[in-house]
């Protein structure tokens, strides 16, 4: 699991696997097993203090499909005389 500091100081939490600290710096990512995510870190998590990610649903999820890319360089240009006042 992926584990976020969301705030812009640095945070400790207890891992929860052989209950040593996890030092976070601000907006820093860490990885950490499943089993070493403790109640702390999830209470953590609920408060928005830091971001859990990495499940299995949400790994699968995030994977972009290449074939769902169906936009041309035409659909996202911009016409010059759009919105032009004249």
């Amino acid at each position: 699991m992926k584990i976020k500091n969301m705030l812009f100081q640095p945070l400790t939490l207890q891992l929860a696997a052989d209950n040593t600290g996890l030092h976070l710096i601000a907006r820093e990512v860490k990885e950490v097993l499943e089993h070493q995510v403790s109640d702390e870190i999830r209470r953590a998590a609920a408060r928005g203090l830091v971001s859990l990610t990495g499940d299995e649903n949400e790994e699968t999820a995030s994977v972009d499909d290449p074939s769902e890319n169906t936009r041309t360089p035409a659909d996202t240009a911009v016409s010059s005389k759009k919105g032009a006042r004249r």
